[in-house]
């Protein structure tokens, strides 16, 4: 009978106990298992005295007295292939149990195999339907919120860019009485040196009035033998920001302002360039870009050549309507004139709205003066309640340019209007926009009434706007 560490018994390594009595029994019992399987009884002998059966040597030094032969070894050697042959088919059967023969062991040790424990036959917990449809919401909810937050980071940087595009390459025209520097980077004034404000971006904003090319009829009123049919820019105010500082400031120009405008004709051929009311640039035109852009030209020419960035005209007829998605607009009137009384508070709707922007009295000289103060003070209203609705809302800005669109022209795009709608929110445009108007004097024509500029008042208007005071130093 071979040893447990044999080589046969799967290289386990019991402890082997002192107990004869007990490791008898345990004998015994795989005698009687081994007899019932073969049906042959081994021969077992039982010494009178105890004998060390942990001990190979005292296993073989057994002797039947009777026969004289070694019984009890014979016996052990029966029982060893027995169980080695009942182990092995145990081991196929689970590869992880013991072949240990239970003989050789103690009942009470313990053999332990981590890999008893089976964690890899546990039940994966499976997720229930709604479950998955929720993940997959939230999944695709996180998606968009990340491109939509991409997106508007990109307009931003993009529109700020767009809204300074030219600052940093000016060429300016500026009257004799200044001296200049570097195609006026720098100006000095009465002493005081001026450096340009690269961080100012402009807006030139017409109200457009198509039918006072009309007469009672119906029939367009030709000015000039080459008049385009596109209307009278007949509110004029340039705003301008500072993007760093968040100064605001809207310039009122009058309609009646006589500067170069620039002549086309039907078929869009320059024809020459005229002193004329400056309203009237845009009639020389298509009604839409072509007539903003030759607006443009002649405010920027008045300016000193001075970058223009953006425009945006609006048909003064889609007053009423984008007044309403306002929710209305309150104003003290200035004057008394058709249905308002000076002194008296409004909500303007509808078209009440058009005619406190748009009427004006033809029996007075500075009948169009008294409109641009209604103007100015409707403007300045609508401005204010236009900031606290984006601040509420970050969509109205858009809900707006949606209602504007059949009434507007503009080279405003998606990158610029974000870029305005987040500095507004985010208080960069501090307070209410100052309101300048442009010095001069209106005169009666031979015609029309015709606003000459005051040049020294309105050039330190234009210092004010912007360029900046500086130290000779910092040059």
């Amino acid at each position: 009978m071979s040893l447990p560490n044999s080589g046969r018994n799967h290289n386990h390594k019991p402890v082997l106990g002192n107990d004869n009595e007990d490791f008898l029994a345990a004998g015994l019992e795989q005698a009687a298992e081994y007899e019932k399987n073969n049906g042959v009884k081994p021969t077992v002998y039982v010494p009178e005295k105890n004998v060390d059966f942990a001990s190979p040597v005292n296993r073989d030094s057994v002797v039947n007295p009777e026969t004289g032969t070694n019984s009890q070894a014979s016996a052990y050697d029966d029982l060893d292939d027995y169980v080695y042959r009942q182990n092995k088919k145990r081991h196929r059967s689970h590869r992880h149990s013991s072949s240990v023969p239970s003989l050789f062991r103690k009942k009470k040790s313990k053999h332990k195999h981590r890999h008893h424990h089976h964690k890899h036959h546990r039940k994966k917990k499976r997720l229930r339907k709604w479950q998955k449809v929720t993940i997959s919401v939230i999944c695709v909810l996180l998606a968009l919120i990340i491109v939509g937050v991409g997106t508007v980071v990109y307009l931003n940087m993009k529109g700020s860019k767009d809204l300074l595009k030219g600052n940093d390459s000016v060429n300016l025209d500026l009257p004799k009485y200044a001296d200049s520097i570097s195609n006026g980077q720098y100006i000095t004034y009465k002493g005081v040196q001026y450096k340009l404000n690269e961080n100012i971006t402009s807006i030139l904003c017409m109200g457009v009035d198509k039918e006072s090319l009309k007469d009672d009829n119906g029939n367009i009123v030709q000015i000039g033998d080459n008049i385009g049919a596109g209307g009278h820019a007949d509110a004029l105010f340039l705003l301008t920001l500072d993007m760093k500082s968040g100064r605001t400031t809207l310039i009122n120009i009058s309609r009646e302002t006589m500067t170069d405008i620039y002549i086309y004709s039907t078929t869009g051929n320059f024809v020459e360039t005229q002193k004329a009311q400056i309203c009237l640039a845009y009639a020389y035109g298509d009604g839409r870009e072509s007539s903003c852009n030759n607006v443009l030209l002649s405010v920027q020419q008045l300016f000193y050549n001075i970058p223009i960035n953006s425009y945006l005209a609006l048909d003064l007829q889609g007053i009423g309507g984008i007044n309403d998605t306002m929710d209305g607009i309150t104003v003290v009137s200035p004057e008394t004139i058709g249905p308002f009384t000076a002194g008296e508070t409004y909500t303007l709707r509808g078209s009440l709205a058009q005619s406190f922007v748009r009427d004006r009295s033809h029996e007075v000289i500075n009948g169009n003066a008294l409109r641009m103060e209604r103007q100015k003070i409707y403007l300045q209203s609508f401005a204010n309640k236009l900031i606290d609705k984006t601040k509420a809302d970050i969509t109205f800005p858009m809900t707006l340019f949606n209602s504007a669109t059949p009434y507007m022209c503009t080279n405003l795009d998606a990158a610029k209007t974000t870029n305005l709608a987040l500095s507004a929110i985010n208080g960069t445009y501090n307070g209410e926009p100052e309101i300048k108007t442009i010095p001069g004097k209106v005169k009666q024509g031979e015609q029309y009434a015709e606003f000459y500029v005051n040049e020294k008042k309105f050039f330190e208007l234009f210092l004010d706007v912007y360029y900046t005071p500086v130290n000779m130093l910092e040059q």
